[in-house]
């Protein structure tokens, strides 16, 4: 999700819920009209730099983490009314990356960095408390950098990270043990990550020759690389409800200018087609609220005390 950034050395009514892992919901029925959401939202949080968002569709808000010193996850609500979410009574200083709320088990799963360690972080949804922190990075004993980035919950419960900087792909079962699921020479940089429903990840390795990759679950050594036309890779990325990714450009194309692409695959991931593409404000990630409804997060990174955040509304 992060791109090479900050490094670490040592509703429509009456629709259902989308049914994908990235955006797997109760089977509750939302209301809200697509029509009614606002183009932009703007919130205040100082210093926030926020690199990662996950939408909650419970309380119809946001939640944004931050990369600062001393972050703390804000919810964000619709309105533009910013909240501290996280609670950690350790006095935490991680930076926090990717997010993803895990519905079924009533969790926020958050990426956390600092010098020392890369971790899975994880919040009770509805107090915000932190409830387990799992270091990540001791795993690796042959790595001098680290950067755990994205994340994404299987079916199964099962929690997959990308160590960006590691160049691996760690696992957290059940039982939130964690192993590392894939490393393979050849396959550098996973940034963006969703688990499909069918039993594989989805993951984009994002760097100077960006592929986008789908690895089985029960047999990652199967690993492929999806067929795929002047792909510039994902920073953040999720499955729709019609289990098609939507990702934020890693890369400015030669203009300069960054996308939002929707990709649609009609052989299971063999291959995939951009089927829609909008220019958008630089953003590292993207979160969904409705059918195609979809927001950015709008990135200044040349000021880390920045106090304004803007969440841009994108629909193809």
């Amino acid at each position: 999700m992060l791109k090479s950034k900050l490094l670490f050395s040592i509703a429509i009514p009456l629709i259902l819920l989308p049914v994908s892992c990235k955006l797997k919901q109760t089977d509750s029925v939302y209301k809200k009209k697509t029509n009614s959401y606002p183009n932009q939202i703007t919130f205040n949080a100082a210093g926030q730099n926020p690199e990662g968002i996950a939408f909650d569709y419970s309380k119809n808000n946001f939640y944004l983490s931050a990369i600062n010193k001393e972050p703390k996850i804000v919810a964000v609500s619709l309105n533009g009314i910013a909240t501290v979410f996280s609670n950690t009574s350790t006095g935490s200083s991680m930076s926090s990356f990717g997010l993803e709320v895990d519905f079924k088990n009533n969790r926020l799963l958050a990426c956390e960095n600092d010098k020392l360690s890369g971790n899975l972080a994880i919040y009770n949804l509805i107090s915000g408390n932190l409830q387990h922190s799992i270091a990540l990075t001791p795993l690796l004993t042959n790595k001098m950098s680290h950067q755990v980035n994205d994340v994404a919950v299987s079916l199964s419960s099962d929690i997959y990270v990308t160590g960006r900087l590691e160049d691996v792909i760690y696992k957290v079962n059940s039982n939130l043990q964690p192993t590392i699921f894939f490393e393979k020479e050849g396959f550098s940089k996973p940034n963006g990550i969703v688990a499909h429903p069918d039993g594989y990840l989805l993951v984009s390795y994002s760097n100077a020759h960006s592929q986008l990759v789908k690895i089985p679950l029960s047999n990652p050594e199967e690993a492929t690389i999806i067929e795929l036309k002047e792909f510039e890779g994902f920073d953040g990325m999720l499955l729709n409800e019609k289990n098609n990714i939507v990702g934020v450009s890693f890369a400015a194309d030669q203009n300069k200018d960054y996308y939002v692409r929707e990709l649609i695959s009609t052989d299971n991931w063999i291959s995939a087609t951009v089927v829609h593409s909008k220019k958008i404000n630089k953003s590292t990630t993207i979160a969904q609220v409705a059918p195609n409804t979809y927001y950015a997060i709008n990135q200044d990174w040349s000021n880390k005390k920045t106090e304004n955040w803007t969440l841009e509304k994108v629909t193809f």
